[in-house]
């Protein structure tokens, strides 16, 4: 079958070299972009400073609760994913906060707060449904 969509990230130097760049399917392409959405904040795109998620906002925002804040993501992911990815249908976007315990160095071990997301959907192109889950750390230090 196919594979019609570039992988990430792109890897100029096979243009350079003439050969052609990796190819994946839909819901790898979906999944990839869904990540790089997650992962960008807001303004970091100058060519669409809509571009990207508001969850970078609030990284080190220790004052706002955690409903609050669990709001604010999920608002935030909800209207960027539902602007910037047109390939899912009946977009659903659901977090939830814990504490991990994050290794640094051999010993050393912090508690950090880690947000899990689940993106559900269905491929707009063939109803099937679509799931992507992630898990991030927030606060100082977390990009572990």
């Amino acid at each position: 079958m196919n594979k019609p969509y570039y992988t990430l990230p792109l890897r100029f130097g096979r243009l350079c070299e003439k050969k052609d760049l990796e190819h994946c399917m839909l819901k790898e392409s979906i999944s990839q972009h869904l990540y790089l959405i997650i992962t960008t904040a807001l303004g970091d795109c100058l060519y669409d400073e809509t571009f990207g998620c508001s969850i970078w906002d609030s990284d080190f925002d220790n004052k706002i609760n955690d409903s609050r804040l669990k709001e604010q993501i999920k608002y935030g992911l909800y209207s960027s994913i539902k602007n910037h990815e047109n390939r899912l249908d009946d977009l659903g976007v659901e977090i939830s906060f814990s504490q991990a315990l994050v290794g640094v160095g051999e010993n050393v071990t912090s508690m950090k707060k880690k947000l899990d997301l689940v993106v559900t959907g269905t491929l707009a192109q063939t109803d099937e449904p679509f799931a992507f889950s992630g898990y991030f750390f927030m606060g100082p230090l977390s990009y572990y």
